[in-house]
């Protein structure tokens, strides 16, 4: 199976959220069948962005990187790239958001069976698209 994380799920991997539990285990059973897990490059700036928003204090350079690390562990970075940037430019609905849009043409172009999400917006543009999704301990 090829699952797709976006930076709402991956935080929640560094960042200890009421779902975090359940999407650990349910990541865990995905890896230990060697399924395959994929994140946009553009995960990586907003995970790193979430986890410094998310801190009171400052991080200093190597707790950030660990913090990412755990975060984006055992994924695939899919990088943006041309054919990743026409697709998100024309893909519906109308009020779907930039970023969104990445993920979502970036997991359309991967042939994903699934997104991992928590975001509301992209689960409905997600299920508009045909794409399955998946938001454990929700």
């Amino acid at each position: 199976m090829r699952l797709y994380l976006d930076s709402s799920a991956l935080t929640r991997r560094s960042l200890e959220e009421p779902e975090s539990g359940a999407l650990e285990s349910v990541l865990d059973a995905y890896v230990a069948a060697d399924d395959e897990l994929y994140a946009s490059s553009l995960a990586w700036i907003e995970v790193s962005r979430a986890i410094r928003r998310a801190r009171t204090a400052p991080y200093g350079p190597t707790e950030l990187s660990e913090a990412v690390d755990v975060a984006m562990s055992g994924i695939t970075e899919r990088p943006i790239t041309l054919d990743v940037v026409g697709p998100a430019r024309r893909l519906p609905p109308d009020g779907l958001r930039s970023l969104h849009a990445v993920h979502l043409a970036t997991a359309i172009l991967l042939n994903v069976d699934a997104m991992v999400t928590y975001d509301a917006r992209l689960t409905s543009a997600c299920q508009d698209a045909g794409l399955a999704v998946l938001a454990p301990g929700r």
